[in-house]
């Protein structure tokens, strides 16, 4: 039987566009090759679903053609779209990608999702309760229709003994302290990068954040570190996990990638050391393609880099 995941929101249409970098009033590009791509949080959902997870999405989807591209592409990749609403009036998240493929640097503007805000039901508490995983992400505070949902999702994981993971990210600054504190108590692996530990740890870093965060009920923290791997901390220790060598094509998504790892080695019963390394290898194999969404490893690109570090992946 398959191992399951939910994650939280972030359902996003991106709209990928190859340009030269910076982009300068009156200086016009002639731009090809852009097409719209599934991108915020459907890259973890991707992943995950390829490595082999059962992906549960739950949130909102537009009532638009961007919608429904977003859900014929998430069903072809395998997620289950039970809980993804879409309300009469509701608006998908839509993101122009601005990708500069000579420098690996990209910018992104875009527009939040719009619609009713969607309740914690017990037809979704069902596809949380019955999952290994959940997975939010601190870009969720930001939706309007998801508070309620994120909170009781979490919430109601916690008290079922379901491992909740949540990538607290780069976009705290404007969130109220009290909003991130709530997320924080109710996230038991809290994975960020070093700049994101202040905003996630109330203005806190090094062992002052990890001391605040494991006090609000944070299990383990892991601090992202690109191509150098990661860092997983406990209250009882820590140790680094190296990176792989590769060559860098793109490095949008690898995030999402590397969370997928985590996950999908945690749910199949490998200890912390042996996860990061999935985690690390989906993160590293992810940056050798270029972009999101569908872009994102297959399974058999993840075990061949795997193999040549005599590692592989379970299940």
């Amino acid at each position: 039987m398959s191992k399951s995941v939910v994650s939280i929101g972030d359902l996003v249409a991106d709209l990928i566009t190859p340009v030269h970098l910076p982009i300068l009033p009156f200086h016009h590009q002639e731009t090809r090759g852009g097409y719209l791509e599934a991108g915020g949080g459907c890259n973890f959902d991707i992943m995950a679903s390829r490595l082999g997870l059962d992906v549960r999405a739950l949130g909102g989807i537009g009532n638009d053609i961007f919608g429904a591209e977003l859900r014929r592409i998430l069903g072809e990749e395998g997620v289950d779209l039970r809980g993804a609403i879409t309300f009469p009036e509701s608006r998908t998240c839509l993101v122009l990608d601005l990708i500069d493929q000579r420098t690996h640097e990209h910018v992104f503007v875009g527009n939040l999702a719009t619609g009713p805000v969607i309740d914690y039901t017990p037809e979704l508490d069902e596809l949380v309760t019955t999952a290994d995983a959940i997975f939010a992400q601190g870009y969720n505070l930001h939706e309007e229709q998801h508070p309620l949902l994120m909170e009781g999702a979490m919430a109601s994981a916690r008290a079922h003994g379901v491992a909740v993971f949540c990538d607290t990210g780069p976009t705290l600054r404007d969130i109220e302290p009290a909003r991130i504190r709530r997320m924080a108590e109710l996230t038991e692996i809290a994975m960020m990068t070093a700049e994101e530990v202040p905003l996630v740890a109330a203005g806190r870093d090094g062992e002052d954040a990890q001391r605040y965060l494991f006090e609000l009920g944070v299990q383990t923290i892991v601090i992202k570190r690109g191509g150098d791997g990661c860092s997983v901390i406990q209250p009882d220790g820590q140790f680094d996990s190296p990176g792989f060598d590769v060559e860098v094509a793109d490095t949008v998504g690898a995030g999402d990638c590397f969370n997928a790892g985590l996950i999908y080695g945690r749910a199949h019963g490998l200890d912390w050391p042996g996860a990061a390394q999935i985690a690390n290898a989906c993160g590293a194999a992810s940056v050798t393609k270029r972009g999101s969404g569908r872009n994102a490893p297959t399974r058999q690109e993840v075990e061949t880099l795997l193999r040549r570090h005599d590692l592989h992946l379970p299940g």
